[in-house]
């Protein structure tokens, strides 16, 4: 038995021409099970031969855009192309990219908003650090090479090499903190001495505060005094759990703070 595999682009214009990606031949008898279906070897082609062609017709597609030119606003013209190897998580693909100049002022424009010196998608640079969190650098690249068609990160070095760039830049960007105007969030501190009533007991002075933000979040913090407790810490807690909760990653305080005496 064979099957042909086609893509077919469907557009605003209605159905475009047919591409045949793979032919597969496989047994119809099931009585040895290992006939049931593709093969890994037969995935992992079909896939890269999918993902080939899907690029070839976003690439089509980009190339007949034409960009205005972020400096004057003006039309660009198409100058070249440049061949850009991507590593995905379907097959390593070549994006032939166009590159324009702009008619006014001569300047140059590519199109794409990629970052510097992209060699992968996101989608792989995840899935191999997140490999690489809960196993070895060697088992996640033969993990990878066993279950994907990935041409890249194969060997155990290169795939540490970018599960460290990937934390350095999960690192700059947990750096990056918000500023937070000061009408956002509201601070008061109080304390009161509890005396003992017993022989030698102690004097203690508790130290009590609110932390509320204008959406309407409270937080109460409490703590005794001369026991090594940073009531610093206590106070920025507050809003940083306020701002998590809000999908904010800030934990800076920028607010003066005052204690009202006993």
């Amino acid at each position: 038995m064979a099957w042909i595999v086609r893509v077919v682009k469907i557009g605003a214009e209605g159905e475009g021409p047919a591409t045949d990606v793979m032919e597969i031949n496989r047994f119809g008898d099931l009585a040895d099970i290992a006939n049931l279906g593709l093969t890994l070897a037969e995935t992992k082609r079909l896939l890269a031969g999918l993902q080939q062609e899907i690029v070839a017709a976003q690439v089509r597609d980009h190339a007949s855009r034409r960009s205005a030119c972020s400096r004057c606003g003006g039309a660009c013209r198409m100058k070249d192309n440049q061949d850009h190897v991507v590593a995905t998580l379907s097959g390593q693909v070549t994006v032939r990219l166009p590159r324009f100049r702009c008619a006014a002022c001569g300047g140059r424009e590519t199109g794409i908003a990629w970052p510097p010196h992209c060699r992968s998608t996101p989608e792989l640079d995840r899935l191999q650090a997140h490999l690489s969190a809960v196993m070895t650098y060697r088992t996640a690249a033969d993990l990878l090479e066993q279950v994907f068609p990935v041409d890249a990160a194969k060997h155990p070095e290169t795939l540490r090499r970018h599960t460290l760039n990937a934390g350095e830049a999960l690192a700059a960007c947990a750096a990056i903190q918000p500023e937070t105007s000061a009408s956002a969030v509201g601070v008061t501190l109080d304390s009161t001495f509890i005396r003992s009533c017993e022989d030698g007991g102690r004097h203690l002075e508790v130290r009590v505060g609110n932390v509320e933000t204008k959406a309407g979040g409270r937080q109460v913090f409490g703590t005794v005094a001369n026991a090594d407790t940073a009531i610093e810490a206590l106070i920025r807690r507050g809003p940083r759990r306020r701002w998590a909760h809000q999908g904010h990653g800030g934990d800076r305080l920028h607010r003066p703070l005052s204690r009202t005496p006993a």
